[in-house]
């Protein structure tokens, strides 16, 4: 709805400035019309409108979701070189943001479609919080170049797990100039991610790997049961045979008489083998075991 006055005053001047006071406002944010310029016995009438601001209503739009959401949060608004800056800060900033700026992406998503179902010039929004968009951008920078210097070490390409065209764009300009890799966006929306490319390198593989991903030819070695890379293997198994090559025990075949004396049935034994038990002699000592108790 437009909100206008009409004022009087002696002059067209004096009545417009009186306008733009009720207004709270500058003149360069309304319209004016003269009803009358005034002369010897009448005043001058103006009508002044104030212009149709997006930034305003985009601020109200905002602040109007925050405070259904129940968010004690507000979001300050401003606009330059034809971009509406809007800034939430509050006691609930960090579910304004979300996991990763999931919430702060939704929030953008929200004000880029009021402003296109708004009459007038179009204009791009950026929706902020305590920051963050400065800090992500930090972060996948950093990522970019890390990732660019794996790619070219493990000769592989390295696929990034979905982002949004905003920190898309973050790592395509962060390895622009770079003389390690290239980027290439791949999938659909809202799945699309990048996949850095190594340059000047013969890739051991064209399918790229995720970026947590480890290289299945570049396997950690000498692990604890890998004993083809130099690994502990079994121990255990090791000091087994090592007590068979140090103490080795004699083997000898039995003969005949040992076999029919009972001490040995049949096969190769050693002499250890020979070692009869000794008879236990007289009853058990508790009666449990079918004896008498001894005091």
């Amino acid at each position: 709805m437009e909100k206008f006055v009409e004022t009087q005053a002696s002059s067209v001047d004096l009545a417009v400035e009186k306008a733009l006071v009720e207004l709270n406002t500058t003149k360069d944010k309304v319209e004016i019309e003269v009803l009358q310029k005034g002369g010897l016995f009448q005043k001058a009438t103006v009508r002044v409108t104030l212009k149709d601001n997006l930034a305003d209503r985009l601020g109200e739009f905002l602040n109007g979701t925050l405070e259904r959401m129940g968010l004690v949060s507000r979001a300050e608004i401003k606009e330059e070189n034809g971009t509406i800056y809007a800034t939430i800060s509050g006691d609930d900033s960090g579910v304004a943001i979300g996991y990763r700026g999931e919430a702060l992406d939704a929030f953008q998503y929200l004000a880029a479609t009021f402003l296109n179902e708004q009459k007038g010039d179009f204009k791009k929004v950026v929706i902020d919080c305590e920051n963050y968009r400065e800090k992500r951008k930090e972060t996948l920078t950093a990522l970019a170049l890390r990732l660019a210097e794996k790619a070219v070490r493990l000769r592989r390409k390295i696929a990034l797990e979905p982002m949004n065209p905003f920190e898309r764009r973050i790592i395509h300009s962060a390895l622009a100039d770079s003389e390690l890799a290239t980027t290439e966006s791949e999938g659909e929306e809202p799945a699309r991610y990048i996949v850095i490319i190594p340059k000047g390198v013969e890739l051991k593989d064209n399918r790229p790997i995720k970026n947590n991903e480890r290289d299945d030819h570049a396997g950690r070695k000498g692990g604890r049961n890998d004993r083809r890379h130099g690994g502990h293997g079994d121990r255990r198994d090791n000091r087994r045979d090592d007590r068979r090559v140090r103490n080795p025990r004699e083997r000898r075949e039995v003969n005949e008489e040992e076999i029919e004396d009972g001490t040995v049935y049949s096969g190769y034994f050693t002499d250890d083998d020979f070692v009869k038990p000794a008879k236990q002699s007289g009853p058990p000592k508790f009666k449990s075991f079918g004896g008498k108790k001894k005091f």
